[in-house]
């Protein structure tokens, strides 16, 4: 807990782990961001930029009465803001850009069967690793004494006036979230046994969860959030979608999904399941 500037170990049982809490914070200051209000809701504004002079995309709704059928249709368009000069950019329809950013989802996706593979075979690996996971709890048991350590020779030279009372809380405050950090990574492999095994069932889900979003039917705002998951750096250049896939896997899914698709063969399970 932070009192009067300065950090202070909690004595009190976690409700959750440290790492949860952090994730969460991030995830609550990305959503805490102050969006323009608009009048309609555009489910990919801020996605992309233009690929042709780097402007802000925006949206626009237009309404066509048909009189045949006496019905009222609402389209949604998107093009570039052209706010930093000409550009030749045409306007792209919510359908098209819905189809192009499905593609892109999908090609870092993994499918049901293959997810399921995946986690079998990580939690049987993670089996084998939890016999030697003493090694590692022993290597951060003594970081941890060493950090325990640092903070005992700091107070010693607060108290004796060697270190100035702002050199003092910062050095403190870093020791104290490193101390945090240890005891928590302890108790994860100590409960655990492999510290891989959490991150690497988190991809896996968020690329089934991927796979199923590209798949279903009316779910732009979803897709909207899970292209930003799987990729950045989204551009819009003649009607036509790219983004760069993010490291850590996506981009190794991507990547061979597009090598698939350039030689036209199925992804079928002996593709993704081969080696």
């Amino acid at each position: 807990m932070r009192f009067c500037g300065e950090l202070y170990e909690g004595k009190h049982p976690p409700l959750i782990s440290k790492k949860l809490f952090d994730k969460c914070r991030e995830v609550v200051k990305l959503k805490s961001r102050k969006v323009k209000n608009n009048k309609h809701l555009f489910d990919f504004l801020g996605l992309a930029k233009c690929g042709e002079c780097g402007g802000a995309i925006t949206a626009e709704m237009h309404t066509k009465n048909y009189k045949r059928t006496n019905r009222t249709v609402e389209y949604v368009y998107y093009r570039c803001s052209k706010k930093k000069g000409n550009c030749s950019q045409k306007y792209i329809d919510k359908t098209e850009i819905e189809k192009q950013l499905k593609e892109i989802v999908l090609r870092a996706s993994l499918p049901p069967h293959v997810a399921k593979k995946f986690l079998e075979w990580a939690e049987k690996n993670a089996n084998e690793e939890k016999q030697k996971s003493s090694g590692i709890v022993s290597n951060y048991q003594l970081q941890l004494k060493e950090t325990e350590e640092k903070l005992d020779r700091l107070l010693e030279g607060y108290l004796d006036k060697v270190i100035s009372p702002e050199d003092y809380q910062k050095k403190k405050n870093e020791l104290v979230e490193t101390k945090s950090l240890l005891s928590s990574k302890i108790k994860e492999i100590s409960q655990n046994g492999v510290e891989w095994l959490e991150p690497f069932q988190e991809f896996v889900y968020s690329a089934l969860k991927a796979h199923k979003i590209a798949r279903a039917k009316n779910s732009c705002h979803d897709l909207s959030l899970m292209a930003k998951t799987v990729g950045s750096n989204f551009f819009l250049l003649n009607r036509r979608l790219a983004a760069s896939f993010k490291k850590g896997g996506f981009d190794a899914l991507a990547a061979e999904a597009g090598a698939a698709s350039a030689t036209r063969s199925r992804l079928s399970s002996s593709y993704w399941l081969r080696d």
